[in-house]
């Protein structure tokens, strides 16, 4: 229960920018309180802080919350992108083979009539 403790003690800003992985700034510390992080999937994560009078305090759990549910928005960013990404790619289409040229010049001008009349259909 000790180590409990330890966690839920608030510390300044200062502290904690002592404790934070990659050494931020206080300042950079006191913006994760007020403006948050914009996550990667547009989620705002902001650290949790108390102010006692003029003075603002975090605790070493928040701060390890906040990193975690930073992480965790991220992964959810990445896996609809993974998602969308799979879903996205389409087998590359298979090219016809035609025995002579004027197979393929008849296809391609069919084409180009379709394509045609469906430009003309939307009236473009």
């Amino acid at each position: 229960m000790h180590g409990q403790a330890a966690t839920d003690e608030h510390i300044s800003l200062s502290e904690a920018a002592k404790i934070a992985p990659g050494r931020p700034t206080t300042n950079c510390i006191w913006r994760w309180c007020r403006r948050g992080v914009l996550s990667r999937n547009g989620e705002r994560v902001r650290l949790q802080h108390v102010r006692v009078g003029g003075k603002i305090f975090t605790t070493p759990r928040w701060l390890e919350e906040f990193g975690r549910r930073l992480a965790e928005a991220d992964v959810k960013y990445f896996d609809l992108s993974e998602a969308a990404a799979a879903a996205a790619v389409s087998p590359t289409p298979r090219r016809r083979r035609f025995r002579s040229q004027s197979q393929y010049e008849q296809q391609r001008r069919r084409e180009i009539e379709e394509a045609e009349r469906e430009l003309e259909e939307a009236g473009i």
